[in-house]
């Protein structure tokens, strides 16, 4: 996604793509309570997960 984005190199350490699904997280209200919730996948990137509305779990 780094290098797809701003085509660099995707080695460079920066916490450029962390602060900008932060942003998206905040202004589309992903959080738990609203049914939605964006984690990080280790080495990979990141997955929006639906939640359950009854348990609070991933579907």
């Amino acid at each position: 996604m780094f290098e797809a984005v701003w085509g660099r190199n995707p080695d460079v350490p920066t916490r450029t793509v962390d602060t900008h699904v932060s942003r998206v997280r905040s202004k589309l209200q992903l959080r738990p309570e609203n049914g939605f919730r964006i984690v990080p996948t280790y080495s990979f990137g990141y997955r929006l997960e639906q939640l359950d509305g009854s348990t609070g779990e991933a579907e």
